[in-house]
């Protein structure tokens, strides 16, 4: 049994690589060769005859140059795919976390202050916790999947979820693990076509390539960069409703894997699952007292919308694509 659960394991490990990593390392390698070697030749049939007067082993060389370029990118991007997603929620370093993040978290503060509440519960935190918006929209799909078993039962997410994932049935955990790797994958797209949007269009530049060729790579670059981040919303969105109901229907199975009695009500059970994410967090015990607090406050008010618009760092980015793009053809003129 054991030996079969680890050869399943490398299987899905294996297929999640193909189609999270080297697949679109394939075709982002694929793309930039052909736009670099068009760049430099006028018509597809010069290019195929410098080819074929290449000799073999100057082909093989290439061939293996290729191949080689396409698997460095891959483990790349396998090894960065939880850098690439706090990196996609708004984590950024102090400088930009000052200017574009909060940029970005006054525009979601807008949006979210000026919707309904049935419309963006799963895609903000609440209003009561302003301070917990990210800058970016996956960031708040995410943030507010992370808020919930707190407001709902009091369970500290980030420490609870890896004991209850190991003891999820199959069927949910395996619908978690594609939502997460589809996540990756679409996230991993965005960045590849960033990537190729900057590095197509620049070659194209440095060796006087067709205007026509320049725009469609940044334009193109830019746009599949564009509806792999929508894409990513989505299963970000699928990914939050699996955690949310993971939480809703086997928290009970981890409290009867760690040998506690199930709660009797539902504030016996918010202040069980405290104790136990303070033990698991600072060592403190399960059976202490704690005093009742001095002063207690009530909740704050909630605030008024804000009159006016933000700025999304979705329009700044287009701005600044469409931007590149008419430099990259005025620059010829001037």
């Amino acid at each position: 049994m054991f030996t079969t659960t680890l050869g399943e394991a490398a299987q899905f490990a294996g297929r999640r690589f193909v189609r999270v990593a080297l697949l679109p390392s394939l075709v982002f390698c694929s793309l930039l060769v052909l736009v670099a070697a068009l760049a430099g030749e006028p018509t597809l049939n010069s290019l195929l005859r410098a080819w074929r007067s290449q000799p073999v082993e100057m082909k093989a060389l290439l061939v293996g140059g290729f191949l080689s370029a396409v698997l460095l990118v891959a483990a790349f991007l396998d090894s960065t795919q939880f850098a690439l997603l706090r990196w996609a929620e708004g984590y950024w370093g102090r400088i930009a976390d000052r200017s574009l993040g909060r940029l970005g978290r006054r525009c979601h503060r807008l949006r979210l202050l000026r919707s309904a509440d049935g419309a963006v519960h799963h895609l903000y935190p609440p209003r009561s916790r302003l301070h917990e918006v990210r800058p970016t929209r996956l960031g708040n799909i995410l943030k507010a999947a992370e808020l919930y078993p707190g407001l709902r039962y009091g369970i500290d997410a980030v420490l609870v979820w890896p004991r209850l994932f190991q003891v999820l049935p199959g069927g949910l955990a395996g619908a978690l693990s594609t939502a997460r790797a589809e996540l990756s994958a679409l996230l991993a797209r965005a960045v590849l076509s960033c990537a190729f949007a900057v590095l197509g269009a620049g070659c194209v530049a440095l060796r006087n390539g067709s205007t026509v060729l320049l725009l469609t790579c940044l334009w193109g670059g830019a746009l599949s960069a564009w509806a792999s981040y929508r894409g990513a919303l989505n299963a970000a969105a699928v990914y939050g409703q699996h955690v949310r109901v993971a939480f809703d229907l086997h928290r009970m199975d981890l409290l009867e894997a760690l040998g506690e009695e199930r709660p009797r009500d539902p504030d016996a059970e918010r202040d069980r699952w405290k104790r136990i994410c303070l033990f698991w967090h600072r060592g403190i015990p399960l059976r202490h007292e704690a005093p009742p607090p001095e002063n207690p406050r009530a909740a704050p008010d909630l605030p008024v919308a804000a009159t006016g618009r933000g700025i999304s760092l979705t329009q700044v980015s287009l701005a600044a694509a469409l931007t590149a793009g008419l430099l990259g053809v005025l620059t010829p003129y001037v």
